[in-house]
């Protein structure tokens, strides 16, 4: 699935790293009432705590040990400390308490509401996230995990529903559109591209209904978001972001990082049980709501509370344009 290494020519941008990318804090950081509730819900004192430092959100995340010898992996954030986390985990664990059992999901145990705190715990599996840059054995056991996750959630669960669609979230997808009608800041499109604004947001304003569907997909699928469990299973977590679309979105959107990374994406749309007989023009469509979603936010200013974040969009933002290049052959 490699690349020819004249069209693998993605210049090197930046690329954040594959774990310490999240200013977390620690187990002992947390308040003292914190840590007492969990411990109480919990049944045994934590006696050892690793702090999961991947994503990019500033909640606490630790697989905790405890003294009766389980362990458990517990989500924490309060309003004080970000109200985006906090926002982002709230939803997860009503989610993820809804989530079918086929769906291959690290279990939620309980929550707890504290204050201005929400706390989640899940079950701790032992597991590792895919290498990066992308490895073809890795990569193939979770293509198949895609398909099947695809199926579990197709028709969209009832206990899921109502859930928002493609067109409520095109207001949040149409930076190209903006350019065009002077709305947006042409300086932050690379410049080989400038030129196609206009034809982008043509593209752009089509992928709503392109990507349009009755599946449950993740929508921030990432490779920092999958597990590759020591049993064999492969589980996806962090279900924050859930809409109604296109069995093939969740699929599409975590090639961008495969070709990035050098191998050959467009063979895994076109062998792919959930992209092979999509159109073309809608998974472009789709490809350029990204990109334009990656340009305007990889140009805002730094978060504080999370340094990486804009590296990792701009890698993103490069990505995405790179495979355009190789699908919309004018920008070649």
């Amino acid at each position: 699935m490699q690349h020819d290494a004249a069209t693998a020519a993605l210049s090197e941008p930046a690329r954040a790293p594959h774990s310490g990318t999240a200013q977390r804090p620690s187990w002992d950081a947390l308040p003292e009432r914190v840590r007492a509730a969990i411990e109480s819900r919990a049944g045994a004192p934590v006696v050892r705590a690793r702090s999961q430092d991947g994503g990019f959100t500033e909640g606490f995340a630790s697989r905790l040990e405890l003294a009766d010898g389980t362990r458990v992996f517990v989500k924490a954030a309060s309003t004080s400390r970000g109200e985006h986390a906090h926002h982002a985990y709230r939803h997860e664990a009503l989610v993820a308490g809804l989530l079918p059992e086929a769906v291959a999901a690290p279990r939620l145990l309980w929550t707890l509401d504290l204050e201005d705190w929400v706390v989640l715990a899940f079950e701790d599996v032992e597991s590792t996230p895919p290498q990066r840059p992308w490895v073809p054995d890795e990569l193939a056991v979770v293509l198949v995990a895609l398909e099947r996750l695809a199926e579990a959630l197709t028709p969209a669960p009832e206990a899921l529903l109502p859930l928002g669609t493609t067109a409520d979230l095109d207001d949040d997808l149409r930076f190209w559109r903006r350019c065009s009608s002077g709305d947006a800041d042409l300086t932050l499109v690379p410049t080989p591209w400038r030129h196609r604004v206009d034809e982008l947001a043509a593209l752009e304003s089509r992928w709503a209904q392109a990507a349009a569907g009755s599946t449950v997909v993740h929508f921030d699928l990432r490779d920092d978001n999958i597990l590759l469990a020591a049993d064999g299973r492969v589980l996806v977590c962090d279900w924050n972001w859930i809409q109604l679309g296109a069995p093939w979105i969740d699929l599409v959107g975590l090639l961008v990082s495969v070709h990035g990374d050098g191998l050959d994406a467009d063979r895994v749309v076109a062998t792919h049980a959930l992209t092979r007989d999509v159109p073309p023009a809608s998974i472009d469509a789709f490809l350029v709501a990204l990109a334009g979603y990656f340009v305007d936010a990889a140009g805002r200013p730094p978060v504080e509370t999370s340094p990486w974040l804009r590296v990792h969009q701009a890698w993103y933002r490069e990505a995405t344009l790179d495979w355009l290049t190789t699908r919309l052959p004018r920008a070649r």
